[in-house]
């Protein structure tokens, strides 16, 4: 195997996680590129956050990955380096050999990813997330400790957050968050936020209670 040289764009909480990842899968963290000025300088087991991301470049590293869970500051910082993205995969996962990665992917412990599913660029399936079969997950999207049952899709975006569901063949519309817990039994649309179980809008809720009142 040949060992990739990895430099993380990031130096919070889950760049650790993705650095820990990297060096279980055998490649190399040659250090952390963060743009707040008080990381510069400070040490991630060991390895050095050089400075901020512009000082990032191909001559120090053969991959890079960006190691920050906001979805739309993945997408800005992601489109604007030109580099060579990292998939990376933790060894205490499972994905199914057929099922394609995109780049700049990270796989956490204990992930599991069924046969016939798909999942897109700078995507996050966090520690414990679950893909079952024939799923769709678009590009940048963020599955925590949550479950994507078989044949459901979530497009570019999209934030599971933990201990939710989305039951079979069920659609999640692009930049949608489905809360903690919440259970969608239904189609969400773009860029809207469910919560509970059965799941639902935080505008239907407000209807709800109005008429309530």
């Amino acid at each position: 195997m040949t060992i990739q040289r990895i430099a993380i764009i990031g130096a919070g909480g889950h760049a650790t996680v993705v650095a820990s990842a990297i060096i279980a899968s055998g490649n190399e963290v040659v250090g952390f590129y963060a743009d707040p000025p008080e990381s510069w300088g400070s040490k991630i087991f060991g390895i050095p956050v050089w400075g901020p991301v512009s000082e990032l470049s191909s001559k120090n590293c053969s991959h890079a990955i960006v190691a920050i869970g906001d979805n739309a500051a993945r997408k800005r910082i992601s489109s604007a380096i030109d580099m060579d993205w990292a998939t990376v995969v933790h060894p205490f996962s499972w994905v199914h050999p057929d099922v394609p990665l995109g780049e700049g992917t990270i796989v956490c412990a204990g992930a599991i990813v069924q046969p016939g599913a798909r999942v897109g660029s700078h995507v996050i399936l966090n520690t414990k997330a679950s893909v079952d079969h024939d799923c769709q997950v678009g590009d940048y999207a963020h599955i925590a400790v949550a479950h994507l049952a078989g044949g459901a899709s979530i497009d570019e975006g999209v934030f599971m957050a933990l201990g939710c569901t989305v039951l079979p063949k069920v659609h999640i519309g692009a930049w949608a968050t489905v809360g903690s817990g919440a259970v969608a039994r239904k189609n969400v649309p773009p860029n809207t936020t469910v919560v509970g179980n059965p799941a639902r809008s935080l505008d239907e809720i407000r209807r709800q209670r109005n008429r309530e009142d």
